[in-house]
């Protein structure tokens, strides 16, 4: 049994917000079937927003096996086809529907003949809020802030039906629901709990600042697309039955210090919350139309008192993109979110003991890419034995140029500059 007193979710925030300007429940699973002994990732987001207003629901699967998605279905609506209640999770839109209060909920998701999928989530962790011990739950997003909240860990089981073939599945999920006044397309339009606001900035800057020593580091790199209207996301389960869910503000950064947080569950209510995280991108995926690089490939580091954390989270499918154009034909040009699943691997490190990690994942890069399309500035300190000095790589699609210089001091000082311009 579950010791209600650790559980910090109410039955207020398991409900609806409404008339808030955005909200959003998001279901997250990887599982197997049992006659194909196949493995999937299946996920389904239902919100509304007031902006239009409208409702939204999305559900995407991916057969790992075949390494594409299958079927997917992104559809905008009438904000009153999407019921809700307060006081309990309690969605329908259609014949579909997530419902349910912590820690027992029911999903089944439609669509007509083609597809079915039925499952019960039973829950192995606590709700967590991001940022738990600092904000409660609230993250800033431009002059305004938003709740967010998870379960990174639930037990499913139940069916799934493609076209006329019905299987048993069993697996892992995640929920998620998020509700706020903020815009995508107008992040500075509501400014009526600033003051609010402005707080919640500060004690997470506090807290970043006090997690993290001065240092120089190796190498930091700078990319246009990662502006502070996107975020780097994943989630998953490892083999052990621990959990991992790591959220990150970008800041226009592409490696360095993460602005976000990493959460270990090792099971209920134990939790680990790293605010120390460092990160970059092995390999990345280019969307022409937009000018941006995703990252398929993410490694993160995970550093607080004695204990450290090592993950890699990459790609094992084709990603699949969701792409909404803003209409305002302003700075920014779209909303896109990236849906991938994959695998990871790592270690988890506390005192003389070190543990390895791997199992199933799921990322989702947010970026909304500006008329500037792709820049990057990727700095490299040198340090002794080498030397003491600096190597700068500038590239511009934008302006068509690339620049490469170095400068550094030793016996023999050394100083580079390479420039040309790109097609």
């Amino acid at each position: 049994m579950y010791n209600k007193t650790k559980n910090p979710w109410s039955p207020e925030d398991e409900g609806d917000h409404y008339p808030i300007m955005r909200e959003w429940w998001t279901i997250e699973t990887l599982f197997k079937t049992k006659d194909q002994d196949k493995n999937y990732n299946f996920m389904v987001i239902a919100s509304y927003n007031m902006e239009k207003p409208s409702c939204f629901f999305q559900y995407v699967l991916f057969d790992i096996k075949e390494k594409k998605c299958i079927i997917r279905a992104d559809i905008d609506d009438d904000i009153k086809k999407l019921s809700f209640k307060k006081n309990r999770l309690d969605l329908k839109y259609k014949d579909s529907f997530i419902k349910g209060i912590f820690p027992n909920y029911k999903i089944c998701i439609k669509e007509k003949d083609n597809f079915e999928i039925n499952f019960e989530y039973k829950a192995e962790s606590t709700p967590h809020w991001i940022a738990q011990d600092i904000t409660n739950g609230k993250l800033p997003f431009g002059l305004n802030f938003y709740k967010y909240g998870y379960i990174p860990n639930c037990r499913l089981k139940g069916s799934m039906k493609i076209k006329d073939k019905r299987n048993d599945i069993n697996g892992v999920g995640y929920l998620e629901h998020v509700w706020g006044d903020w815009s995508y397309q107008n992040p500075f339009k509501k400014v009526s709990k600033l003051k609010e606001s402005i707080s919640t900035y500060l004690k997470l800057g506090r807290w970043w600042i006090k997690s993290h020593r001065p240092k120089i580091p190796d190498r930091i790199s700078f990319t246009s697309e990662n502006n502070i209207f996107g975020y780097d996301w994943a989630w998953g389960v490892f083999d052990n039955n621990w959990s991992v869910f790591y959220g990150n503000v970008l800041f226009f950064l592409s490696r360095g210090p993460a602005f976000g947080v990493l959460s270990l569950n090792k099971g209920k209510e134990k939790y680990l919350d790293f605010c120390n995280i460092d990160f970059h991108y092995n390999e990345l995926i280019y969307v022409k139309k937009y000018d941006i690089y995703f990252p398929s490939d993410l490694e993160i580091i995970g550093k607080k008192d004695d204990k450290k954390i090592k993950i890699r989270f990459s790609l094992n499918t084709k990603s699949y993109e969701y792409i909404d154009p803003f209409k305002n034909n302003g700075f920014y040009k779209a909303f896109i979110l990236s849906e991938m699943p994959g695998k990871m691997s790592g270690f988890y490190e506390e005192k003389d003991k070190k543990i390895k990690l791997k199992g199933g994942c799921k990322m989702m890069p947010l970026r909304q890419p500006s008329v500037l399309g792709h820049n990057v500035l990727d700095i490299k300190f040198i340090k002794p034995p080498k030397g003491v000095g600096i190597n700068l790589g500038f590239e511009s699609h934008y302006l068509k140029k690339q620049i490469n210089t170095e400068l550094v001091f030793k016996k023999k000082p050394i100083f580079k500059f390479d420039f040309k311009k790109l097609k």
